[in-house]
């Protein structure tokens, strides 16, 4: 009987023994983080080679260097269909997510306080709501530096500006460059009435190549590469948009106005993982890294290299100002 109650002791104490090390080793075994979950919404394709390509690649970027799990969503464009995904996303958990462009303002301004375990960023505007962050860059520097390489390039004081809409700010600065480069100069500006509208761009650029314009700039998303391969048959010289496009046609770039979206994509979604990305507007410009000038074609001149670098050296330096227009001239 002794046997049988000191063999139900031990039993006991091993019983014991085992479940106080399973409890030890569980509360010892860290939790699992749930992953990085960021997506992409792009108005139109992520292979246009300019603003959705940088986007989809800043995208990449952020799944190789902080090992987020990623999604996109391509031509996503119409009002119905950003509210439907935008809303499908955050259900889903997405921790952020980008809208590639100005589109996305109000619709993301609208759904986030639904979301508030989701930040929000789009590009080109304001944010109302504290878990949106709109990123802006500057686009009169961007129109008035393509506009003053387009205005000294020009032999035939004809210069032909392609812009999506109306109402971009490059627009007014852009003018304002070319002629300060030479008072002959004229500029013809005529809108797409599109990003993506490569066929309407391409005409609008075979008439003015008509009119006598020998350099035409493009400012859209994805009719830009239309428009420099039309410049390229015509033998006319193009200034490139939003990345370096001298890929297309070396022999017809002069230069190209670029936006480092790429890597503004992967310093937004460091900072949000580290807790420091700031609610409110962001600004991006060639002061702070965030715009540049692409490397000049062989066919710009060394002074009007020297010239065009010297300008820009000023402007980083703050030596001069460029004037921020309320709105647009439009394309009179």
């Amino acid at each position: 009987m002794l046997k049988k109650i000191l063999l139900l002791l031990v039993l006991l104490l091993l019983v014991g023994c085992l479940l106080f090390s399973l409890v030890e080793n569980k509360e010892n075994v860290p939790l699992q983080k749930p992953p990085f979950k960021v997506a992409l919404l792009l108005e139109g394709k992520k292979d246009d080679q300019g603003w959705d390509n940088q986007a989809f690649k800043g995208l990449q970027q952020i799944e190789r260097e902080l090992h987020a799990q990623i999604i996109y969503k391509q031509n996503i464009s119409t009002e119905q269909v950003q509210v439907a995904e935008t809303k499908k996303l955050a259900e889903e958990g997405y921790d952020l997510i980008f809208g590639n462009g100005r589109s996305f303002e109000s619709i993301f301004n609208r759904v986030a306080p639904a979301y508030p375990n989701t930040h929000f960023v789009f590009f080109n505007g304001k944010s109302n709501v504290s878990n949106v962050s709109a990123v802006n860059f500057t686009p009169e520097s961007i129109g008035y530096f393509s506009g003053m390489v387009a205005g000294l390039m020009t032999k035939t004081h004809k210069v032909g500006l392609i812009p999506a809409y109306c109402s971009m700010k490059e627009i007014r600065p852009f003018i304002q460059a070319v002629k300060e480069q030479n008072k002959a100069n004229q500029v013809i500006v005529q809108e797409v009435n599109s990003w993506n509208d490569g066929s309407a761009a391409v005409k609008i650029a075979k008439n003015m190549v008509e009119q006598g314009v020998d350099v035409l700039v493009p400012m859209g998303d994805g009719f830009n590469i239309d428009v420099i391969m039309e410049a390229h048959h015509a033998k006319r010289w193009a200034v490139g948009y939003i990345s370096d496009q001298s890929f297309v046609s070396r022999g017809t770039i002069i230069t190209s106005t670029v936006q480092d979206v790429t890597n503004v994509y992967l310093q937004i979604a460091q900072q949000y993982k580290d807790g420091s990305l700031p609610e409110g507007s962001l600004t991006f410009d060639f002061k702070n890294g965030g715009q540049d000038l692409a490397p000049f074609g062989s066919m710009v001149p060394d002074p009007i290299k020297s010239k065009i670098k010297q300008k820009l050296d000023e402007y980083k330096k703050g030596m001069f100002s460029l004037p921020v227009y309320p709105h647009s001239l439009g394309c009179q």
